[in-house]
C-alpha cells in the first residue's frame, strides 16, 4: 500500500505540474489539412502511439529528430481459481523509450528506438539484442533493447515501404480503447516488435492495402503468438499479414477494415509433443464509429471486431474435455463516452475468444473479458488511465481444476516529449 500511495501522489503531482506537448512527427512544413490519422487522433485512440504503425508519417524530418516517452503503470491482480490458484500480485512497472530518426532525403528516413523496462521486482539493467521475446508478451523487466531499427521509403499519398525492426498495429479505434484481435506491438508497457517488411499503397477510393512479411525466429516469436503456435520448423520462418483499411470519415464510420493472417507450418495441432503441423490462418473484420460527428463536446465512440480461425488445435491438445477441434471464433466490442467532462472519457469493453484464437496481444484464448476504463488525456503525449478488468475461462480444463478467474486494476501515467 505504501508503494500505491506514493505512486498515486507522484502521478497527481505530474498531472498538475506538467504542461502537455503532443508527441508527433516533426515536419518541415505543416500540411494544409490534417491527415486521416491526425483527424482520428483528435478524438483519441488510446494514448501516445497506441494506434500508430512505424510507417504512419507523411513527411520526413529535416535531418535529425529525437523524441522520448515514459509510461508508468501500477497493476494489482487477484486470482481466484480454487485452492491451488488463489493469490494476489501487485507490480509497479515503468517503460521508457528514446527514439531518433534521420531524414536522409524528403522521402527516405532511418529510424531507431531503444526501449527499457524496470519494475519493483527487477530493475537491474541488462542490455540485449534478441530475435525473440523471452516471455509470452514482452522483454523482461530490466532489459534494454532496440524495438525499432528500419529504413522507410515513401511518397506522400502514394506508397510506403519499410524494412527492418518495426512496430505494427491494427487496432479498433474505440476512443478510450485501442484493442486488437491480431496485431498490436508494444501495447500497454510491453516491449515487442515485428522483424520484416511493411508496405502500403494509397489512393484506392479511400481504402489502403497493407502487406506485412514477418521473419520468425526458431527460438520463438517477437510479438504475441500463443501456443501451440511454434516457429522452430524451417517452413514457419516467414509469416504473412494482409489488411485492407479505410480511415475516411463518413457521417458515422471512422474506420472499416479486414485483416488476414497466414502462418505456414506453425500450428502444432495435436500439441507440443506431436510432430503434426498445420498452417494457421485467421480473418478479422473491424469497424469503429462516432456519433455525433464532431471532435468536441460529449460524443459516443464505438468499435467492434470479429475474428475466425478455421484451423485450430484439438481439444486434447488444449487440455479440454471432448473430441474434435477447439473453437476459433473471437470478438469484442467497445463503447466510449468521450469528453463527458473536458479531457475526460470513460468506456467499456467486452470480448470472448475461443481456445483456438492464438494471435491477440490483448485477449487471451478461451476467455471472457469485461473491462471499464477511465482516461484523462490532455494531449496525445500526456494521459492518465485507470481500468478495472475481470477475466474468466470459457471452458474449464479436463483435469478437474476450476475455471481460471482473475480481477485486476491498472493505474497508468503516460508522458511523451519531442526533443528535437
Amino acid at each position: 500500500m505504501k508503494v500505491l500511495r506514493s505512486s498515486l501522489c507522484w502521478l497527481a503531482f505530474c498531472t498538475l505540474q506538467v504542461q502537455a506537448r503532443p508527441v508527433e512527427a516533426a515536419a518541415e512544413e505543416p500540411e494544409a489539412e490534417p491527415t486521416q490519422q491526425q483527424a482520428i487522433a483528435a478524438d483519441i485512440d488510446g494514448s501516445l502511439d497506441d494506434a500508430s504503425n512505424s510507417i504512419d508519417v507523411d513527411t520526413a524530418v529535416d535531418r535529425l529528430g529525437l523524441s522520448a516517452d515514459l509510461r508508468i503503470a501500477y497493476t494489482g491482480t487477484d486470482i481466484d481459481s480454487g485452492p491451488e490458484l488463489d493469490f494476489a500480485e501487485n507490480v509497479l512497472r515503468a517503460r521508457w523509450r528514446l527514439r531518433t530518426e534521420f531524414g536522409v532525403t524528403s522521402y527516405l528516413r532511418a529510424v531507431g528506438r531503444v526501449a527499457g523496462l524496470c519494475s519493483n521486482e527487477e530493475c537491474s539493467p541488462n542490455v540485449t539484442v534478441e530475435e525473440s521475446i523471452p516471455t509470452n508478451s514482452s522483454m523482461k523487466d530490466g532489459d534494454i533493447t532496440a524495438d525499432e531499427a528500419y529504413l522507410h521509403w515513401f511518397k506522400p499519398k502514394r506508397f510506403d515501404l519499410a524494412l527492418g525492426r518495426l512496430q505494427t498495429k491494427f487496432v479498433a479505434r474505440g476512443g478510450v480503447f485501442a484493442k486488437s484481435l491480431d496485431r498490436n506491438d508494444s501495447n500497454n508497457t510491453n516491449v515487442n516488435w515485428t522483424d520484416g517488411l511493411h508496405a502500403t499503397f494509397r489512393g484506392w477510393g479511400g481504402w489502403k492495402p497493407h502487406l506485412i512479411v514477418q521473419h520468425n525466429s526458431s527460438d520463438g516469436p517477437s510479438n504475441v503468438r500463443r501456443g501451440p503456435l511454434d516457429f522452430s520448423d524451417p517452413g514457419a520462418r516467414v509469416s504473412y499479414f494482409l489488411a485492407f483499411e479505410s480511415l475516411e470519415r463518413t457521417p458515422f464510420f471512422l474506420q472499416r477494415g479486414i485483416d488476414v493472417t497466414y502462418m505456414p507450418k506453425s500450428l502444432l495441432a495435436d500439441g507440443a509433443l506431436s510432430a503434426r503441423r498445420e498452417d494457421y490462418y485467421a480473418f478479422v473484420v473491424r469497424t469503429a464509429g462516432r456519433w455525433p460527428e464532431r471532435d468536441q463536446g460529449i460524443r459516443l465512440r464505438t468499435s467492434a471486431e470479429i475474428g475466425y480461425a478455421p484451423a485450430t488445435p484439438t481439444k486434447a491438445a488444449e487440455g479440454l474435455d471432448g473430441k474434435g477441434d477447439v473453437d476459433g471464433l473471437a470478438w469484442n466490442i467497445t463503447i466510449s463516452v468521450m469528453d463527458f467532462m473536458p479531457h475526460q472519457s470513460i468506456g467499456i469493453n467486452y470480448g470472448r475468444t475461443g481456445a483456438g484464437w492464438l494471435i491477440s496481444p490483448q485477449f487471451r484464448r478461451n476467455e471472457e473479458l469485461a473491462e471499464i476504463r477511465y482516461q484523462w488525456r490532455r494531449s496525445n503525449g500526456l494521459a492518465l488511465d485507470f481500468r478495472i478488468r475481470a477475466r474468466e475461462e470459457l471452458k474449464p480444463p479436463a483435469l478437474g481444476r476450476g475455471k481460471f478467474r482473475d480481477v485486476d486494476f491498472l493505474l497508468r501515467f503516460t508522458r511523451g516529449w519531442t526533443l528535437r
